[in-house]
């Protein structure tokens, strides 16, 4: 059996003002009196000084210098993290897989990105491949990369890793994704629900994987891993699609009938905008008892669709966001 209970959200169209915030009404193009500027907004423009914009990249800090009487800030390499950009490139080139770096990283008790912005203090926690990919794939690290600063004028960060070699990543990037898709695409391998099933115990997406000739998906989460997040994780946890998708197809019929989502928005105003979402929600449903393959999946994409499993009571959680309106509905499902 499973349950589902619904609920409403909604985004104001603005914000309120908040008290004391902003108590001046003037024509936008008209420029306030010195005495009207906050104290710290008039030091600011007394005296500006040139930022950079966003967060350092992992392997890099920010260090601030005076240039011209000006304060300016500029990257340069972290001597504790930037040995280990050198190190994930180098072995990437010595053939090493994605997760094969991750999990090397881990077990030599080194920080993550997450982990090291977050201090020095922090407990090392686990790499993960994506990590690794946005490091090889940051163009930044091999080349001096422009940064402007709000006056207008450019900083330079400095390479951490030789141009030639962030080339040769790249190439085997391109060749790795070439062999993939070719492969992909004579295996005929199909997933209803690629990227919308997460693991309950750790929140990361499950992968899509091949057994017994059909789609499974799997969170593969080794020892180490578990151990520096410290996580209750089995190394592996499999999901069978053919287990998900009836009860899941059933669900839906039955949360996004219009009697339903209509009863779930009567307690609040009922627009136009409500009323299109259930409509197209009925619609998008009506096409499930219809199609398979692609245009299934297409569909559980439509609807918003987001799942979690959790492999001790096989439970499944399902969440759907229909349309501009955002109405959601959540279930539980017992498979």
């Amino acid at each position: 059996m499973w349950s589902c209970r619904g609920r409403t959200t909604y985004q104001a169209a603005g914000a309120a003002e908040a008290g004391g915030v902003s108590q001046l009404r003037r024509h936008p193009h008209q420029r306030p009196a010195p005495s009207d500027l906050p104290v710290q907004e008039t030091l600011t423009r007394a005296a500006p000084a040139s930022r950079l914009r966003g967060r350092p990249p992992y392997g890099y800090r920010a260090v601030t210098g005076t240039v011209d009487g000006r304060q300016r800030q500029r990257l340069v390499p972290d001597d504790r993290t930037a040995p280990v950009v050198v190190r994930i490139f180098h072995e990437y080139l010595a053939d090493k897989g994605l997760l094969s770096i991750a999990e090397g990283l881990t077990l030599d008790g080194i920080s993550s990105p997450g982990a090291a912005r977050r201090g020095l203090e922090c407990r090392a926690a686990a790499w993960s491949k994506s990590a690794v990919r946005a490091i090889l794939v940051n163009s930044r690290y091999a080349e001096r990369t422009a940064i402007g600063d709000p006056g207008g004028e450019k900083s330079e960060s400095v390479t951490i890793v030789a141009p030639e070699v962030f080339d040769r990543v790249q190439r085997m990037f391109d060749l790795r994704r070439t062999v993939s898709a070719a492969n992909a695409g004579s295996a005929e391998r199909f997933y209803a629900l690629r990227g919308l099933v997460r693991c309950a115990r750790c929140n990361r997406l499950m992968q899509g994987t091949w057994n017994n000739d059909e789609p499974y998906y799997r969170c593969r989460f080794p020892a180490e891993y578990a151990s520096a997040n410290e996580i209750d994780h089995p190394r592996n946890v499999y999901l069978r699609e053919q287990s998900v998708v009836g009860p899941l197809t059933s669900w839906l019929r039955e949360s996004c009938a219009r009697g339903r989502l209509t009863q779930l928005v009567s307690t609040t105003r009922f627009g136009a905008h409500h009323e299109a979402a259930i409509v197209a929600a009925a619609r998008r449903v009506r096409r499930l008892r219809e199609s398979g393959g692609e245009e299934q999946a297409s569909v559980f994409q439509e609807l918003g669709l987001r799942l979690t499993y959790s492999a001790h009571d096989r439970m499944l959680q399902a969440k759907a966001v229909l349309g501009p309106a955002e109405l959601v509905i959540r279930g539980s499902l017992a498979l």
